[in-house]
């Protein structure tokens, strides 16, 4: 269950529905007993730069990325 207090880290692609990280990522956090959650988030590109600056605003503790973003967030 999430909470105030989880901290949260995304997968930023698109598409990133297939993905298996968050069950891998989510599956570590719980065997450490952290209260973290791992996110898959589709972001089309024309909406990364606004998804990053959300991220940060949000405080996410972090982010992967993923295709087709790997290029385009070095800029950002």
């Amino acid at each position: 269950m999430l909470t105030a207090s989880t901290r949260l880290v995304a997968l930023l692609g698109h598409p990133v529905a297939h993905s298996r990280s968050p069950q891998m990522q989510n599956a570590a956090f719980a065997a450490r007993g952290l209260d973290w959650a791992y996110l898959a988030l589709d972001v089309p590109p024309e909406r990364l730069a606004e998804a990053v600056r959300g991220l940060a605003a949000a405080g996410f503790a972090g982010a992967n990325v993923t295709i087709p973003h790997k290029r385009a967030v070095v800029a950002l």
